[in-house]
């Protein structure tokens, strides 16, 4: 019987020389009731170094608003870096599917982030976003938190 690519809690090896992104957003407000939001994000080299990392509280918002800022600003943060090659990681299956355009974006309060995140995402010559299970995103997700609790 082969071997799986991965034991339980470890992470896939990325293929190439990318550079690697989590984020995560952290929220629980409604769009009728936003509540104090915070996202975290991980960059790191393609051998695991980190290159930096963001933990902020971002005001209210919603669970969605804070897993696009997050994308965002980490989409910036590599930007700033020169990064040409790059692997995003994201748990929220609903921005990672409006990204890959699997999914239409319905909520009006989310087509402006939308647009900001893709524009920026197009901007790196080699790039791809998928979905990781939460515990896949545990740094970027414990980065949300903590900014959540202090913010």
């Amino acid at each position: 019987m082969p071997e799986p690519e991965t034991q339980e809690n470890e992470y896939p090896e990325p293929s190439g020389r990318n550079y690697l992104l989590n984020a995560d957003g952290s929220g629980t407000g409604t769009v009728a009731n936003p509540s104090p939001a915070a996202i975290g994000v991980v960059l790191k080299d393609p051998d695991g170094n980190s290159v930096g990392e963001i933990s902020k509280a971002i005001g209210p918002a919603t669970n969605t608003v804070a897993e696009y800022r997050a994308l965002i600003e980490g989409l910036e943060l590599a930007h700033l870096h020169g990064i040409k090659r790059i692997r995003v990681f994201l748990d929220s299956e609903l921005v990672v599917d409006q990204i890959n355009d699997a999914s239409r974006v319905k909520a009006e309060h989310l087509k402006s982030w939308h647009a900001k995140a893709l524009m920026l995402f197009k901007r790196f010559p080699n790039r791809r976003i998928s979905w990781v299970p939460r515990k896949w995103n545990k740094e970027a997700d414990a980065l949300a938190s903590k900014a959540l609790r202090d913010g």
